[in-house]
Parts: structure tokens; sequence; C-alpha cells
């Protein structure tokens, strides 16, 4: 699953009913390599996914770009959280 470069509320509405589906189904990869900007309703839908994969049981991968990863972090958001390196799923 490939995220949009602009990842606004519109995205993540359009983006959520796939992301269920393969979260219900097993292990998800998010690529978000092209992510040139990322707003607070994605960053709550990536959060939501993470705690999901992590009750579920399914691994959730999410290969964040540079400006995710800035976001995240002046979001008060730990990168390695959402992105799965410091939370197991």
């Amino acid at each position: 699953m490939s995220l949009p470069t602009r990842c606004d509320r519109a995205a993540a509405i359009a983006f959520h009913p796939e992301l269920r589906t393969h979260l219900l189904k097993g292990p998800v990869e998010i690529d978000g390599r092209d992510v040139a900007q990322i707003g607070q309703a994605m960053l709550q839908l990536l959060l939501s996914a993470r705690q999901t994969a992590t009750k579920t049981g399914h691994s959730l991968n999410i290969i964040m770009s540079e400006k995710m990863c800035a976001t995240l972090s002046n979001a008060g958001a730990d990168p390695d959280m959402v992105g799965g390196n410091g939370m197991p799923s």
C-alpha cells in the first residue's frame, strides 16, 4: 500500500477502508517514501493502525519519508513508534 504525496484529511478518508481491510487479513506494509505533506487526520489513522496491528497480532511496517518523520517529531510523536521500530506489532 502506498501513501499519496499529500496526506491530508481527504487522503486519510480515502485510505481508511483499504487499510482496514488489509489490517484484518494479515501483515501490512505502507510505503510513505513519497509523502511531502502529512496532516493530523493521516497521523491519527496511522497511529490507530499501529494499535490495531498490535491488538490483532499482525505486523505493520510503515516506510516513512523524511517529511513524515519531521512532522511526527514536531507533533511530539516518536517516528519509530509509528513506523514500527519502537513498538511491537
